[in-house]
């Protein structure tokens, strides 16, 4: 490989379109050495560059059009949520436009959602994802987006109803209704759909509870009840420390008479048997309601939100809370 050196200065270090290489002094007859390699039609970069996602993200504003903006699961991705597949990185561009390139897909609209330099908006992120993506990973997005601050429920419901014609429009409008920005995890948004469509009661989500003198958050707690259930990652299973605080925090829950059900992440594999748990302990809890129901709206989980709407249109809706017994 030719020294380092040869390699002009403001192309060295990430992604480049042969335009700047040219206007460098870099010939076609060069970039087609051992110094470079191509990634995307016309774009470049140095042979031995490290190719992280960000540089991929630059890679794709060299490929695409000045007017395309970033958008779905890429978006996502920039934004700080690892949820979607990576490739092919999503744009968008508000007009006709075709171009034939296996790692960045750009979709066409004929008007372009609201956007900055970068990206569309989260609403209009959140509209593209519940076109593609499952039930489940879509609210866990929408879940995420508000907890962060970067989707209001308020502005993604205008768009929906002022831009019914866009694709994903309905779906999102559908999907909104089963978010909760107090969700603090992927997981934790996954759990509450199961319970919510197996026909469980509704919890309170991440809400200070008096557990003998202490104030504990549990992810759910069903108030009337006095049931609590906490997803608990890998973390609290590798780090000593917080297995041993885990112990201490299920005696206490135990000892201020709650029930409390701890969902690993080996049983979140099987949602079915997270559900029948947390239903047994509504049931000590003296919980009357009807038994957990696995039909067609668990199912619809794994499906798109379009596929889902067909499926089990009242989805959505949370079974009412049964008297205590």
């Amino acid at each position: 490989m030719p020294p380092r050196a040869q390699i002009p200065a403001p192309l060295a270090h990430e992604p480049f379109h042969v335009r700047e290489a040219l206007a460098l002094g870099v010939s076609h007859r060069r970039l087609a050495g051992k110094a470079y390699r191509r990634l995307l039609p016309a774009v470049w970069a140095p042979a031995d560059l490290e190719m992280t996602e960000e540089r991929w993200w630059v890679a794709a504003r060299k490929y695409a059009p000045a007017d395309a903006r970033f958008t779905g699961a890429t978006r996502l991705q920039q934004l700080g949520l690892d949820l979607g597949p990576h490739r092919p990185l999503q744009m968008v561009v508000g007009r006709d436009l075709h171009r034939d390139c296996p790692e960045v897909f750009l979709h066409r609209s004929d008007v372009m959602p609201a956007h900055d330099d970068v990206a569309v908006s989260p609403e209009a992120v959140f509209v593209e994802v519940c076109r593609w993506f499952t039930v489940l990973d879509a609210v866990a997005a929408g879940d995420w987006l508000i907890k962060q601050g970067l989707l209001n429920p308020e502005v993604l419901a205008r768009l929906c109803h002022d831009e019914p014609w866009r694709d994903g429009a309905e779906q999102a409008r559908w999907v909104a209704r089963l978010l909760d920005g107090r969700s603090r995890s992927v997981p934790e948004s996954h759990v509450r759909l199961y319970f919510q469509a197996a026909g469980l009661p509704r919890p309170e989500v991440n809400v200070p509870v008096d557990v003998a003198g202490t104030l504990h958050t549990p992810d759910w707690w069903w108030r009337l009840f006095r049931v609590a259930s906490e997803y608990e990652g890998s973390q609290h299973q590798t780090n000593r420390g917080q297995y041993v605080a885990d112990i201490d925090r299920y005696q206490l829950y135990r000892s201020a008479d709650i029930e409390y059900r701890q969902i690993t992440r080996e049983l979140k594999v099987t949602p079915r048997t997270v559900v029948r748990r947390v239903h047994e302990a509504l049931v000590a809890g003296g919980y009357s309601g009807p038994s957990p129901r696995f039909g067609v709206a668990f199912q619809a989980l794994n499906r798109t939100p379009r596929e889902a709407m067909a499926a089990a249109p009242d989805f959505t809706v949370w079974t009412p809370v049964a008297p205590r017994r």
